[in-house]
């Protein structure tokens, strides 16, 4: 039986309802990573990671709940130190660690691109290599299961979270760490997409782009090139809104933006376009390939997005595929 405190952390990052019937198996691992993620870290940290993102996305419902792990841990404090979270940095009440990692979330949220060098030497030089990618892969997790809430529910027309235990065990063949879960959601993200390979990849080019990774922007879907996404309608992406791409795609671009920046912002009429663009089974697929799309931001974080040693055709890009499990196949390295 799941404990209070389990219930309580897990309403969190519960997955909307409708999003949970029509995609159960990614939900499934989005929650057991969850799970994981707040059992691997430092619950209080997470918690001011997360009501940070809450506050800098649009997302009050969210800053004024608390996960249950970390009002176990921290106690009566916890609420103190919410309620100064936006003057962290000249609060008495913060370590210089959690200033530290809530300075490098609102970096990560609002400009990961643009991510300062001596912000990232300071998160390696207190948590190692392997701690800090950790930690921001954990800030990513907090991010984009808020992100995914609002919009999927927007989208799909139901906020309601799936009934406490719905989903079954996670298959006990897949890695329980934090990096195995990640991997394993991703994979069936991808093998349980329905959307069209050219909707996929002007998607894709659109995070890329906006979240500044050089290696998914040198990459091209091969399945999308063999539609017809070449260069030329590639190239339409950063100004899609004037382009000539049809408007199925403009609509699934605008949800895209809203998505990875202030999902508040998605409008009710551009969220009945892409209803009436999209069909369910699509928008379920759109919302969670967005989530997919966007890990590019922890290599982003720390630096180790580089494509130089990538083999690249005469376009300057590298073609790549998934095999029928959803993993990455297909591109070379030198």
């Amino acid at each position: 039986m799941m404990s209070s405190k389990s219930m309580m952390a897990e309403l969190v990052w519960a997955p909307p309802g409708a999003l949970s019937r029509l995609r159960p198996g990614a939900c499934q691992l989005l929650t057991a990573l969850n799970e994981r993620v707040w059992q691997a870290g430092d619950p209080v940290l997470l918690e001011l990671v997360r009501v940070r993102v809450a506050q800098l996305i649009g997302n009050p419902a969210a800053a004024r709940v608390r996960c249950g792990y970390a009002a176990a841990a921290a106690g009566p404090e916890l609420e103190a130190k919410v309620a100064a979270l936006p003057g962290y940095p000249g609060s008495p009440l913060f370590s210089t660690a959690e200033r530290d990692v809530v300075e490098f979330t609102e970096q990560f949220v609002i400009d990961v691109g643009g991510t300062p060098e001596d912000v990232r030497a300071v998160l390696t030089g207190r948590y190692g290599t392997d701690g800090a990618r950790a930690l921001v892969t954990a800030i990513y997790v907090v991010e984009f299961t808020q992100r995914l809430q609002l919009i999927a529910a927007r989208l799909l027309g139901d906020a309601a979270p799936p009934a406490a235990g719905s989903f079954a065990p996670v298959d006990a063949s897949v890695d329980a760490s934090p990096a195995g879960l990640l991997d394993a959601y991703q994979a069936a993200v991808v093998r349980g997409s329905a959307l069209d390979p050219v909707t996929t990849e002007l998607v894709r080019l659109r995070c890329a782009r906006t979240h500044h990774c050089r290696i998914c922007q040198t990459l091209r879907l091969a399945d999308a090139r063999a539609a017809g996404v070449d260069e030329t309608m590639t190239a339409k992406v950063d100004r899609y809104e004037r382009s000539d791409l049809p408007e199925r795609a403009k609509v699934a671009l605008r949800v895209t933006d809203a998505f990875i920046t202030r999902p508040d912002l998605l409008s009710e009429a551009a969220a009945g376009q892409a209803r009436a663009s999209f069909g369910p089974a699509e928008l379920a697929s759109l919302c969670l390939d967005i989530t997919k799309w966007s890990t590019q931001k922890i290599k982003v974080a720390l630096g180790t997005d580089g494509a130089d040693r990538l083999v690249t055709d005469a376009d300057g890009v590298a073609l790549f595929g998934f095999d029928s499990g959803g993993r990455v196949t297909g591109y070379r390295r030198r």
